[in-house]
């Protein structure tokens, strides 16, 4: 019997409108109701999923900015917060803007871009909460204000193929000091070293006293690989990216007809 649903939310539970469908709903209260857990594991920041999960009535654990932060609905501070290692954080930073693209920078309660009127990231922000702050310079604010160890994620957003470009440029050190995926096909992450879904969903079966066999993920992302590859049954969307059809169980229908609802009714 499985116990615990993990889902991914962008190009999953969510809609092209980026909402959760009613059908979707009825089938979360569905599964929840036969006594399976819920719990959202996204790429997305920490407010946007709470908030959800408040106007969902759901009271559970989720996972955001790909595990980099672990908490509950219920919880006045997070059970776990992994920022990334600080010694190679300029360098990043420096690799990013030196091939004219811009650096969006997650803390746990702050997301802040360089001032660019860069198109990509105008179209992003309208999906992000809270709203993300403009700077002069992401580098010397980081600096000003002492926020060196406290970044969960930079994200990059561009087409995928200038973003595939951008990933073979990291250097050797960096590809190995910190984890970099894709969460969309025009969105790039890095987040600090051991940090995915993956080890997101290994914690919160641990503080549930759940097995990973019990558990379903559902996904669309190369970052939800690590949550799809160690579930007890893996499920991407139709929609997903190519190769992470290739790491799944079963393929259910895309997020627009209510792929979720459909694998929550398939296997619950």
């Amino acid at each position: 019997m499985y116990k615990l649903i993990a889902l991914d939310m962008d190009g999953t539970t969510f809609n092209e409108e980026h909402k959760i469908s009613d059908v979707v709903k009825d089938a979360l209260f569905y599964a929840m109701e036969k006594g399976v857990k819920i719990a959202f594991i996204s790429g997305r920041e920490e407010f946007t999923i709470k908030q959800t999960l408040e106007e969902l009535k759901i009271d559970t654990y989720y996972g955001a900015l790909n595990g980099s932060l672990i908490s509950t609905t219920y919880s006045k501070v997070p059970k776990f917060v992994k920022s990334l290692n600080k010694e190679y954080l300029f360098d990043i930073l420096d690799t990013i803007e030196k091939n004219d693209l811009t650096p969006i920078v997650f803390l746990e309660n702050l997301i802040f871009t360089n001032d660019s009127n860069d198109e990509y990231v105008e179209i992003i922000s309208k999906f992000i909460n809270p709203k993300i702050i403009r700077v002069k310079s992401v580098k010397e604010y980081i600096l000003e204000n002492n926020l060196e160890e406290k970044v969960l994620k930079i994200g990059i957003c561009q087409e995928y193929d200038v973003l595939k470009i951008l990933e073979e440029k990291f250097s050797d050190t960096i590809k190995s000091e910190y984890t970099l995926a894709f969460s969309l096909p025009f969105f790039f992450e890095l987040m600090a070293k051991d940090t995915d879904k993956g080890s997101c969903l290994r914690e919160i079966c641990r503080l549930n006293d759940i097995e990973l066999s019990e558990t379903i993920a559902i996904g669309d992302g190369e970052n939800d690989i690590p949550m799809l590859n160690i579930s007890g049954l893996s499920i991407a969307m139709s929609n997903a990216m190519e190769n992470v059809k290739k790491n799944v169980d079963y393929i259910t229908d895309t997020n627009k007809n209510d792929g979720v609802a459909k694998s929550i009714r398939k296997f619950i």
